[in-house]
């Protein structure tokens, strides 16, 4: 059974992802961890770790109900599909991937942290667009 003030803590989370429009929510202390993922789309969220390397997350495809796995971002962040403006992408439809290999940037206050793939696996779309903001747990890439 939870006491008064972990419920105070889950209420106050879920507020805080219907207002703001997050896809997701984790309070950690030395003791406890709270995530709340918000599974309006049908996402289903693993547990992500604030460490670079980003797990895979399972998503749910309504129109045919077949499984897709995606690469989700570890972070809240800017998203670079590219090291720099004028080079090529880390990461394009359709190529093949190593485990280790880095797929994109994302900018987290001020810091550009590597965003490596956990998996060999080849990219089947890329979900963002090069500069945009993304949120924890947001998909970036559909993989297979």
């Amino acid at each position: 059974m939870l006491d008064k003030k972990i419920n105070e803590t889950i209420d106050l989370l879920i507020k805080k992802i219907k207002e703001n429009n997050l896809t997701s929510i984790k309070l950690s202390n030395k003791s406890n961890t709270i995530e709340i993922s918000n599974n309006y789309k049908n996402q289903f969220s693993n547990q992500n770790t604030q460490d670079i390397p980003t797990t895979s997350n399972q998503n749910i495809n309504d129109d045919d109900n077949k499984s897709l796995i995606s690469i989700d971002s570890p972070m809240v962040g800017i998203i670079y599909l590219t090291p720099k403006p004028s080079s090529p992408p880390f990461a394009k439809k359709g190529q093949k991937i190593k485990k280790g290999d880095t797929i994109c940037l994302i900018e987290a206050m001020k810091t550009f942290n590597e965003i490596k793939s956990d998996r060999d696996c080849t990219i089947k779309s890329v979900m963002v667009k090069n500069g945009e903001a993304v949120e924890f747990g947001q998909p970036l890439f559909e993989i297979s």
